[in-house]
């Protein structure tokens, strides 16, 4: 299958912005994390939640700002463009595809080596529907913008090859995320790591990769809970 866009690979030159983006890009989220704002100011569960997700759209509004005003460049160079129906079409089923491969996986790590459920996603499974619904949004918007779409794209500028950029975002991601899932959560995550990185890989679009990430965390979050 043919990627529908074509990007060029040819190396660019290592300039401040660029660094700058990508620090903000591959580490900001969980940095600013670090600061516990949420502990410093005694918020509930719901709010420690909310604040989390605001620190996310905090950095892509950082990120976007210094892509236009200070590297000067459109946002297309972060592959933010209009997808077509095909494009649509794999992004969900890659989607569909990846919760049933990680679900799978998980079952046989679940009965081989006896692990349980990760606070991460019990605590998640407690929260309200609406709580829920801003989670699944926004994380399928902001961490496609950092983790995939910028990262990925200048990566590929400074080495000449996508699969460097694709295998750092990938490594960042999926260590950012341990901590909170552990070994049983990573499981799935490394399925779903690999599908949001190829969607992208493939499609160098992030609208699609959001889309799959959406349909991911949609049913992970919202509906498989529900049925199971």
């Amino acid at each position: 299958m043919d990627s529908p866009n074509v990007h060029s690979d040819a190396r660019r030159p290592l300039s401040t912005p660029v660094v700058v983006g990508l620090l903000l890009a591959l580490f900001g989220i969980p940095l600013i994390g670090e600061l516990n704002f949420a502990t410093r100011f005694g918020v509930s569960t719901v709010g420690a939640y909310l604040v989390s997700d605001l620190t996310k759209w905090a950095v892509v509004a950082g990120l976007i700002a210094l892509v236009v005003f200070w590297e000067d460049r459109p946002l297309t160079s972060i592959g933010l463009e209009i997808p077509d129906i095909r494009q649509i079409a794999v992004a969900i089923g890659v989607g569909l595809g990846a919760v049933v491969l990680g679900l799978l996986a998980t079952g046989v790590a679940v009965v081989s080596l006896g692990l349980g459920q990760p606070d991460a996603l019990s605590a998640v499974s407690r929260l309200p529907l609406w709580v829920k619904v801003i989670l699944v949004v926004t994380a399928a918007i902001t961490e496609e913008l950092v983790w995939r779409s910028y990262s990925i794209e200048r990566l590929t500028e400074l080495t000449g090859r996508v699969w460097v950029g694709a295998a750092v975002s990938a490594v960042v991601f999926l260590a950012i995320h341990f901590p909170a899932w552990g070994l049983i959560g990573a499981i799935p995550q490394a399925v779903f790591t690999l599908a949001l990185v190829g969607v992208y890989v493939w499609s160098r679009n992030v609208v699609v990769s959001v889309v799959t990430h959406g349909v991911i965390n949609a049913l992970m979050i919202l509906v498989l809970p529900v049925v199971l």
